[in-house]
C-alpha cells in the first residue's frame, strides 16, 4: 500500500503543478486580454476623435462649397449694371477685350492686396521692434536689469540712445512710471 500511495502522492503533485502552470498561463492570458483591450480601446477613442474632427471639417467645406455654388446676391443695381454691360458685348472680340479688362483689374487688386500684406508685415515688425527696445529702457529707467547680452548700464551710451530719440511724450511717460528714489540714498550701482 505504501507503494500506492506514493504513487497517489507524486500524481497529487504532478496534477498540482499543472494545474499552478494553467493558472499562471491563464493569468498571463488575461493581462495580455487586458492590455489588447486598453489597446483597442484607446485606438477606438482616437478614431472616434478622428471621426469627428473629419465630420466637421467636412460640414465646414460643404458650407464653403455651397456658398461658391451659391453666391451672396449681390446689389440689384450693381447686377442691373453688369447685365447691361454683358448686353452691350456682341461680339468674340469684345468679350475678349472686356475679359482681358477684368484680369487685369484682378491683377491690380491682387498686387495692391500683396503691397498691402508686405507693409503691413513690416509695420509690424517695426512696432514689435519699437515696442521691445520701449521695454528695455523703461527697464533701465526703473532700475532693473536687463538680460545678459545687453547693456545694463544705465549711463552706458548705447543703452539710452533710444530714449534720446524717443518723442518728448513718451520719454515724459517713462520718467514718470520711472520710481522715484529719495535723493539722500545712494543710486545702487549695477553688477
Amino acid at each position: 500500500m505504501s507503494e500506492e500511495l506514493v504513487q497517489w502522492l507524486a500524481e497529487i503533485r504532478t496534477l498540482k503543478q499543472s494545474l499552478a502552470e494553467a493558472e499562471r498561463d491563464r493569468d498571463a492570458a488575461q493581462a495580455s486580454a487586458t492590455h489588447w483591450r486598453k489597446l483597442y480601446n484607446t485606438e477606438a477613442r482616437q478614431r472616434r476623435e478622428e471621426l469627428k474632427l473629419a465630420q466637421t471639417e467636412l460640414t465646414k467645406l460643404q458650407a464653403e462649397l455651397e456658398v461658391f455654388k451659391n453666391p451672396p446676391p449681390t446689389n440689384p443695381a450693381q447686377s442691373a449694371t453688369f447685365a447691361a454691360e454683358l448686353a452691350a458685348l456682341r461680339d468674340e472680340e469684345q468679350w475678349r477685350q472686356k475679359l482681358i479688362m477684368v484680369l487685369q483689374e484682378r491683377d491690380r487688386a491682387l498686387d495692391a492686396l500683396r503691397q498691402e500684406q508686405e507693409n503691413h508685415r513690416y509695420t509690424r515688425q517695426n512696432l514689435t521692434s519699437v515696442i521691445g527696445d520701449t521695454m528695455e529702457q523703461l527697464t533701465l529707467l526703473r532700475g532693473g536689469k536687463l538680460p545678459q547680452g545687453e547693456p545694463q548700464d544705465a549711463d552706458d551710451p548705447a543703452a539710452i540712445a533710444l530714449v534720446d530719440v524717443m518723442p518728448p511724450e513718451v520719454r515724459a511717460l517713462l520718467e514718470q512710471s520711472a520710481p522715484r528714489e529719495p535723493q539722500d540714498r545712494p543710486r545702487p550701482q549695477p553688477e
